[in-house]
């Protein structure tokens, strides 16, 4: 009985391992840089690449690919690029937007998503629509709290005294208290994310969980697409160092190695 117990548990513990979106940490933090300082690093690089569905939070999906980096034992991504394949008129498009380290792009090219993006093709036209938003919300409150305090009961006529009695008063502190709020807000996307509900990724949030991480996105470029490409949405680094992008997926841990310089692309 006790047996079939702990198998039961194993096997409960194997599907939740299974289910977990979250890539343990194998190593240091990986570091988006420059490619020409990525190169200096004499690591030899790698492609690796993620696809992904519809209906994704940028930021959410920037930090998984930068954990499943890190998995596979990289030191350096440089050339981050989240594509997108798009329609234009029944011309097949690749359009993408590029992240890069804070400072590294001129100061008329990071994205603007106020105004039309300069530009021939449908996908790149700005649209605007209401969307779901969490916000922290705090506000300050009275709260009524009990202060225990013990009485002795006196007796009358010099008697000894009586028993001891716990009583309390209730006093109102100000408190402040937080939580979440759901709410709404105005959401300037590119036509090629609205058509896949994408929400492009929020700088601030992702430094919430990586106070390390600052980065910049560029404003997006359309092209056709070339015939050879992969037709799905993408997010796509070149690695320095590490194991290689199937290394994501071993349980074992692998000694790292530089990849051949000719190393194809490989999907994780």
């Amino acid at each position: 009985m006790r047996r079939s117990a702990l198998t039961l548990l194993l096997l409960l513990c194997a599907a939740c391992a299974r289910t977990s979106s979250v890539v343990p940490r194998r190593g240091p933090p990986v570091t988006v840089v420059p490619p020409e300082l990525a190169l200096e690093s004499g690591y030899s690089p790698w492609a690796i690449s993620m696809p992904f569905g519809l209906a994704q939070d940028g930021s959410a999906l920037v930090l998984r690919f930068l954990e499943r980096a890190e998995a596979s034992g990289a030191r350096y991504l440089s050339n981050v690029q989240v594509v997108f394949v798009a329609d234009d008129a029944g011309t097949s498009m690749e359009c993408r937007t590029t992240l890069m380290p804070e400072g590294t792009i001129p100061p008329w090219k990071p994205l603007i998503r106020t105004a039309m993006a300069a530009g021939e093709y449908a996908p790149l036209k700005l649209v605007s629509r209401p969307v779901p938003d969490v916000v922290v919300s705090c506000q300050e409150t009275w709260a009524v709290t009990m202060v225990p305090q013990a009485v002795r009961v006196s007796n009358a006529g010099g008697a000894p005294p009586g028993e001891l009695t716990i009583g309390g008063n209730m006093v109102r502190r100000p408190e402040v208290r937080c939580g979440p709020v759901a709410t709404m807000r105005l959401l300037t996307r590119y036509a090629f994310e609205d058509a896949v509900n994408y929400v492009p990724p929020r700088i601030e949030r992702m430094g919430e969980h990586r106070p390390e991480l600052k980065l910049q996105e560029t404003e997006a470029e359309c092209y056709p697409r070339d015939p050879a490409s992969p037709g799905v949405n993408r997010i796509e680094a070149m690695a320095y160092g590490g194991a290689g992008p199937r290394a994501a997926f071993l349980d074992g841990p692998m000694p790292l190695m530089e990849a051949p310089r000719s190393a194809p692309q490989m999907d994780l």
